[in-house]
This record gives structure tokens, C-alpha cells and sequence, in this order.
């Protein structure tokens, strides 16, 4: 494996123990996947679940991030609306936080995040707050729909990587070069063909549904979705790509037309035939449906939005639906974004008629950690509607199905908010 010079110098412990640490590490990782170099790395989003013991070790005597860095969303619900959580019932003092960082509050981390110059972004869409990989530019994310939706949309090069790589990337600027990080690695090998569909008149959620599906055929391997418009917006490609880890575990999609490396069928295969070749029709996304929808009364406690973080334009379309009117008394409403996008939404207006209308907002992931999923079973909710397959996915597994979801479009969440019941059909 050739080492360059400068990395013979982190390994000899030349800028310091964290950074000679975290390289012996992803040597280490390379030499596992026969990388023969490392990659030089431009971007990492670093994972929230960081154990504050390792952040120390990986970081020891490093004086800034060698790659533009930001930070993923909060475990702690309270960060962005503390007293619109309290008026919830979340309590102001959240214990997973401090479970997940070993005892550590928050401010610990940030010593070492605003030491390294971290971007305190605490969002799972990089993407939105300027963290964006030019084609090609080697990557280190954590989260798993903002690594997809890099390599897929933009066309970086990075894997799903775990909180070691991403924190040892940072202060190193270096990545194995294996994985997604190689060309070769990259072409597509399922390919996704859609029959007797109308995308003209596909909403998120059908989208949604449609890649759920997809990700169920295509497992851990590279696939293509064939026959997509072209004018596919960033949302919609957000509501393709984020499914993908849920029930699959596909790290690179490649929508043929829009991703950078895709223009044909034949380019994203590399010239090869498709190892899986499945067609998806109706009948295929309502069985996405069916497996999303797990509701069994048509009385709704929780409504989310933003998992993955709302885009402003979501905030913008959640807020004229609700203007002028209230969520219903028997209803949590919860908004999960990024604070840099809470501040736009806040400037526009949008901030105030959601929260008149009884709208809490969090930066945490309403999806995976949404505290009403991990407080115990006074907080506990029976019924969500949502309008994420990613929400629905993890709410109902990581609940052991206590939590029943209603999965649908943005217009029937809100109009559950505000009656209380599921009146899609």
C-alpha cells in the first residue's frame, strides 16, 4: 500500500497523537478492503452518537478539521424550541444525550467541534447548509441518507461510513480508498424499470413508496431507477434516495439522466448486463404501501415532518396549510430541520404560523430518534402519521410496533393534525 510522505508523517506522530491514532486507524481499514492508497478527502458529516472518550483520542493535539466538516443532527430534542418541547411533555433534561456521550453534556463535544472548526450545523441534510461535494470529491458522511443522496445526486465519492471514520477523516484529511471511493465499484448492477406508471402525477410519498420497494430488491447493491423525469426537483430526489437504507442498505443509486455518472443505461452499467432487472407497477408500491401503513385506529396522536430535515420549501407548504389554523388538542406536532433553515423559515414568516398553529420544531431525527419513541410509556405515543418512509420505517421498528403509522402526503399529515384522525384512503 504507498504512503505519501505527508501521511509517513501523521504515522510517525509528527502532528500530534490524535491525528497519529486516527491514521493507524484507516490504514488499518484500508489494508482490510486491499485499498492500495488513501484518498485525499474534501467533506465529512460527523455522526451525533459520538462517544466523547474516542472524540478526545482521535482528536489529541489536532488544531483544525482538514476537511470542511459538519455535524449531524442532535440526539437532544430540546436544542432549537426548548419551551414548544416542554409545552409537548418532552422533559428539558433528556438522559439519551448523556447516555450516548458517556456522561458528557453537550458543551463537551462542542469545545473540541468549535476547536477543530466543526460547523455546528446539527442537521442530516448537509446538503441544505452548504456542505455539497462537488463530482467526484471524496467524502466521509455520517447519516445514511445524506451519504446516498451525495453520492447519488452529486456524484461524491464516499461509503457509509462509521463515527471513527468520520472523526478520523476530519483531522486527517485522508479515506481508504475502497469502497464507493473506487470507480470501478461504482456502476450500477440492478436495475429498476417502472411499468404502466404515471410520474406525472406521482406525489413524494409515492416516490417514496416506489424506492422502499426498490431498496428491498437491490439490498446492498449499486442500482438504477430507469425512465424517471428528468425534472425530478431536489425534494423529490430526497423522497427517492432517503427509502434506500431503510429497508435495503444501498449506499449509491444512480437515476439515469440526472446523476452526473449516468447519463444512459449503459454508462451506469459500465457496458454490463444488469445483474437484477424488476419492474415496479402499482401493485408493487401498494405493497410498500401496505408494508408502511401498520395503523389500526384512525385516531392520530403524532404528526412529524422532516425526516430527513424539511427543506424550506416543505416548511413553506406545511405553513400555508396551516395558516389560520389548529392542531388539534389530542395531537403532537413535531418539525424536524436545521437551525441555518429554522432561521430562513423564521425570516419568511413560516416559524410563527406553525407555531401558532401548535407546531413544535427540533433538530433532532424525528424519524430514528424521535424522543417519543425512547422516553418510556408515559410519553410513548399509539398512532403517527407521517410523511417519510424513513420516519415510518424506524419509528415502527425502533418502537417494537407500539408506535402504528399512517403514511401519507404532506396535505393529509396536515389535515390529521388538525382533526386528530386519518382520513386518507
Amino acid at each position: 500500500m504507498f504512503i505519501s510522505d505527508e501521511e509517513k508523517k501523521m504515522l510517525n506522530g509528527e502532528e500530534g497523537p490524535g491525528i497519529q491514532r486516527s491514521i493507524q486507524m484507516l490504514v488499518t481499514l484500508a489494508e482490510a478492503f486491499d485499498a492500495d492508497r488513501l484518498s485525499i478527502a474534501k467533506r465529512v458529516h460527523i455522526h451525533c452518537a459520538v462517544p466523547y472518550d474516542m472524540l478526545v483520542e482521535l482528536t489529541e493535539g489536532a488544531k483544525q478539521s482538514k476537511a470542511y466538516a459538519t455535524t449531524h443532527a442532535h440526539f437532544d430534542p430540546n436544542a432549537l424550541d426548548p419551551e414548544g418541547c416542554k409545552r409537548i411533555g418532552i422533559p428539558e433534561v433528556y438522559d439519551n444525550y448523556e447516555y450516548i456521550h458517556a456522561g458528557m453534556p453537550p458543551s463537551k463535544l462542542e469545545e473540541i467541534y468549535r476547536r477543530l472548526g466543526y460547523f455546528l450545523t446539527y442537521t442530516c441534510t448537509p446538503f441544505f447548509i452548504g456542505n455539497i461535494a462537488a463530482q467526484g470529491e471524496v467524502i466521509s458522511y455520517g447519516g445514511t441518507s445524506g451519504s446516498v443522496i451525495a453520492n447519488s445526486l452529486y456524484g461524491a465519492y464516499g461509503n457509509r461510513d462509521s463515527i471513527p471514520v468520520n472523526v478520523a477523516t476530519s483531522v486527517t484529511g485522508r479515506f481508504p480508498h475502497a469502497g464507493y471511493a473506487v470507480k470501478e465499484n461504482r456502476y450500477a448492477q440492478v436495475l429498476i424499470e417502472p411499468e404502466g406508471l404515471d410520474f406525472n402525477n406521482f406525489t413524494n410519498q409515492d416516490y417514496g413508496a416506489y424506492a422502499y420497494y426498490a431498496g428491498g430488491v437491490a439490498q446492498n447493491k449499486v442500482l438504477a431507477f430507469n425512465e424517471f423525469p428528468e425534472s425530478l426537483t431536489l425534494e423529490q430526489f430526497r423522497f427517492i434516495a432517503s427509502p434506500l437504507t431503510a429497508l435495503g442498505s444501498v449506499g449509491l443509486c444512480h437515476v439515469i439522466g440526472i446523476t452526473p455518472e449516468a447519463p444512459s443505461l449503459e454508462v451506469a452499467f459500465g457496458s454490463r448486463k444488469p445483474q437484477i432487472t424488476a419492474k415496479v407497477g402499482k401493485a408493487e408500491v401498494k405493497q410498500a404501501m401496505d408494508l408502511l401503513n401498520t395503523a389500526d385506529s384512525d385516531d392520530v396522536d403524532l404528526v412529524t415532518f422532516g425526516c430527513p430535515h424539511c427543506s424550506i420549501i416543505e416548511i413553506r407548504d406545511i405553513a400555508m396549510l396551516l395558516e389560520g389554523k389548529k392542531a388539534s388538542s389530542n395531537v403532537r406536532l413535531l418539525i424536524g430541520v436545521a437551525k441555518a433553515i429554522y432561521d430562513l423559515a423564521e425570516q419568511m414568516g413560516y416559524v410563527d404560523i406553525i407555531k401558532k398553529a401548535g407546531g413544535v420544531f427540533t433538530s433532532c431525527c424525528v424519524g430514528s430518534q424521535n424522543p417519543f419513541n425512547l422516553l418510556g410509556p408515559d410519553l410513548r405515543v399509539r398512532t403517527a402519521a407521517v410523511d417519510s418512509v424513513r420516519a415510518a420505517h424506524y419509528m415502527s421498528r425502533n418502537s417494537l410496533d407500539k408506535i402504528k403509522i399512517c403514511y401519507g402526503n404532506t396535505d393529509q399529515c396536515v389535515d390529521a393534525a388538525i382533526t386528530g384522525k386519518w382520513r386518507a384512503k
